[in-house]
């Protein structure tokens, strides 16, 4: 396994997913790492953008729980199954090698104003955070025609696919582009013979964050063992 970087100091910010919180991050910058250091990382709760890992270690709250789908025991819903087919005339494809793009950039851009954020970061900032330099990194896009629908920026490796983040064209909202990205990544991971499909954190009172207990089957990291 290599895993190769430094350990920072842990800080303590406004928590970004429960109001009148603090959030504890454990904070790591890497180099670089293989597909076991990756593998390795995600399975005790670290999440990334870029070179920059994080885990939650917060004293007096335990609410962020990383969650995965083991895709091989996945079965998809007929609920499930209506959204494919109601987006069966998008195209999708996996970018193994992607760029950084003005377009995807103001998506991601327009998607932040749901979240009422008044500071994004800088388009120099976007790129060091979706377009690193580790081949684990990937992009799915969807496009209605030349309309950019959504992008899911991804990890893959042999044995997983891990979501890092996800936006999507809000004018496409009775398409439920975030709920097909997430099939759709689902469906990738079945077709790679991943192992895993993470979907970052789980966290029941944020309903940004709570919507990913309903793909089932399911596993969260509570107490260092995935449940």
């Amino acid at each position: 396994m290599k895993i190769e970087g430094y350990q920072l100091e842990k800080t303590d910010t406004n928590c970004p997913y429960l109001e009148n919180r603090i959030f504890t991050s454990n904070n790591l910058i890497l180099n670089s790492f293989d597909e076991e250091g990756l593998e390795t990382l995600l399975s005790k709760g670290y999440r990334h953008f870029g070179e920059y890992f994080y885990r939650p270690e917060c004293n007096r709250c335990t609410e962020c729980h990383p969650i995965r789908i083991p895709v091989k025991l996945f079965n998809f819903s007929r609920s499930e199954k209506r959204v494919i087919t109601k987006n069966a005339h998008f195209t999708v494809i996996i970018i193994d090698k992607p760029v950084a793009d003005k377009s995807y950039f103001n998506l991601y851009k327009d998607h932040k104003k749901r979240f009422k954020e008044k500071d994004v970061e800088t388009y120099d900032n976007w790129i060091s955070s979706f377009f690193s330099k580790f081949d684990s990194n990937k992009l799915m896009e969807i496009k209605d025609g030349d309309i950019l629908v959504g992008v899911t920026h991804l990890d893959v490796t042999s044995s997983i696919v891990s979501a890092v983040y996800c936006y999507w064209n809000e004018k496409y909202a009775f398409y439920s582009p975030g709920k097909f990205s997430i099939l759709k990544g689902i469906q990738y991971a079945i077709e790679t013979g991943a192992e895993y499909y993470y979907l970052g954190y789980y966290i029941k009172d944020n309903k940004h964050m709570s919507y990913k207990a309903n793909y089932r089957p399911n596993q969260i990291l509570e107490g260092g063992a995935w449940k």
